[in-house]
């Protein structure tokens, strides 16, 4: 979404895993067991990122709770010297971890109607995309949206690789945009995938990929507030919750600023849903 610990407005106290999502990961060698709790977990390579990672997608809220459980699940799924350098754990909104773990990607979760920010000004208009006419500015704001996501974690992104990313939401049969419009002129978007849904619990929702307005002498907020309203409420007819994403950039690139964000969205009556968390492997995460 690129729109604290802020524990106001969380989620359900844990998110249990649906029964078709443990069996695929028993399937692929992913399921393990520790004290008789389940996680999932494996390494991947992050395409956007362009890195290897250990990915514990699912972890019981029994060990994320306890930091030596927790330690004791990465030895059990193969985490050693010569293993990825960077660990990623999904963990419940009530649950944070303990440095040296840093949180990544919050999702929210927004379930009402659409927030009223107010009346907007007569120069602001709110469209759907026009195929073929909003693509190219589609292609380079989703791009500009990675290419932000990644210098927040300094981390460099092709250009190829972001119109890649870019085209593939682009494509995607489920994908609903939004356009904000200043006296005629196109001046951001609000992309949507409409049957999107939780792959660890199996909830269906209205995924909010992105929210970007480029207005150099503009109300940019104003633009970015009614597209959110548009977001809120394309999903509440649909009958689904909206689910959108913040990113926290490194600590040394803007400490703190994706807490203040999801402060924010907060006080707006978000609730944050789930929280990935990750930190570095070098002699145990130090």
């Amino acid at each position: 979404m690129n729109t604290a610990d802020a524990t106001a407005g969380t989620g359900p106290a844990a998110q249990a895993p649906s029964p078709r999502y443990l069996a695929a990961a028993e399937e692929a060698g992913l399921l393990h067991r520790l004290h008789g709790h389940p996680f999932v977990a494996g390494e991947r390579h992050d395409p956007q990122l362009d890195e290897w990672e250990l990915l514990v997608e699912f972890c019981a809220d029994e060990l994320l709770a306890d930091s030596s459980r927790l330690e004791e699940a990465l030895a059990v799924a193969g985490l050693s010297e010569a293993g990825p350098g960077v660990v990623t754990v999904r963990a419940s909104a009530h649950i944070p971890l303990a440095g040296p773990w840093q949180r990544h990607l919050t999702y929210l979760r927004y379930s009402g109607p659409p927030a009223q920010d107010g009346q907007a000004s007569s120069s602001l208009t709110i469209r759907p995309a026009s195929p073929g006419t909003d693509t190219a500015d589609l292609i380079r704001w989703l791009a500009q949206a990675l290419a932000n996501g990644s210098a927040e974690q300094d981390i460099a992104t092709s250009p190829e690789a972001a119109e890649t990313f870019a085209r593939e939401v682009l494509n995607a049969p489920d994908r609903f945009s939004y356009v904000a419009c200043r006296e005629g002129r196109p001046v951001g978007h609000a992309t949507l995938l409409c049957a999107a849904d939780d792959p660890v619990t199996g909830r269906d929702h209205v995924e909010l990929v992105d929210v970007l307005v480029e207005e150099p002498q503009g109300p940019r907020g104003e633009a970015a507030h009614a597209l959110t309203a548009a977001a809120m409420a394309h999903a509440h007819r649909a009958g689904l919750p909206l689910i959108g994403h913040v990113v926290h950039p490194a600590p040394h690139v803007a400490a703190g600023h994706g807490d203040r964000i999801v402060a924010s969205l907060v006080a707006r009556g978000w609730a944050v849903d789930h929280v990935f968390w990750r930190r570095s492997h070098d002699k145990g995460g130090t």
